[in-house]
């Protein structure tokens, strides 16, 4: 399976996925302390969202996974999961796969929003849909369930050299941070690379490439 190389901005943490869900949970708890005063059941909420989302993408063969926490300017921590799938899938003719697939995805997915982007890893079909999600606290000792919102972006890249799609993911159920994400999450995936990293520093890009999630789905 090919390697991906990631530089992901600040708020993003990798997650260790052998680690415990415990410990993860505990983790996540520990570092709410710093930066809010929130109550107990609020920490322990935004941990146990975050485990439950993490496991959903493990099941489905994540590569990698980062917890983003950020403190809006009201003083409200908002939580997301950012995620990697190197799937093995045929491209079909070169260089059509962004523009395929989101005609594709466009009949399987009538009310998601679609575009075509440019990233400096490429062009990709970028999805953006909102989904009904069950949520049970009872194995994590809360009491009851319900079905919570998640927003979720999938941006979808043709590996250049071999027969696999990279899939980037991010999800998060704070709907009312949603332009502020965008710019993250554009940021994020302006920060992965199929190559490995160059010893000098590359340029930034211009604010208006930076932002182009915001302003296709904002």
């Amino acid at each position: 399976m090919p390697s991906v190389w990631l530089s992901l901005p600040e708020g993003f943490t990798d997650i260790d996925l052998a680690e415990d869900p415990g410990d993860r949970m505990s983790r996540i708890v520990d570092g709410l302390d710093g930066l809010t005063d929130a109550g107990p059941e609020q920490k322990l909420g935004i941990a146990v969202s975050a485990e439950l989302a993490l496991q959903a993408q493990l099941r489905e063969g994540a590569v990698h996974v980062s917890n983003c926490l950020v403190q809006t300017e009201e003083g409200e921590i908002v939580q997301g999961v950012f995620s990697l799938y190197l799937r093995e899938q045929e491209q079909g003719a070169p260089g059509g796969y962004p523009q395929r697939v989101a005609r594709e995805l466009a009949t399987a997915w009538p009310d998601a929003d679609i575009e075509v982007l440019d990233f400096p890893l490429g062009r990709a079909a970028v999805t953006v849909r909102d989904l009904a999600v069950p949520v049970s606290g009872t194995a994590y000792g809360l009491p009851g369930s319900g079905v919570t919102t998640v927003r979720q972006l999938e941006a979808l890249f043709a590996h250049p050299w071999s027969p696999h799609v990279l899939a980037v993911v991010f999800s998060t159920q704070h709907l009312d941070y949603w332009d502020g994400w965008s710019v993250l999450v554009g940021a994020a995936i302006s920060g992965i690379s199929f190559y490995p990293p160059l010893n000098e520093t590359s340029n930034a890009l211009p604010p208006e490439r930076q932002d182009n999630i915001r302003k296709a789905f904002g």
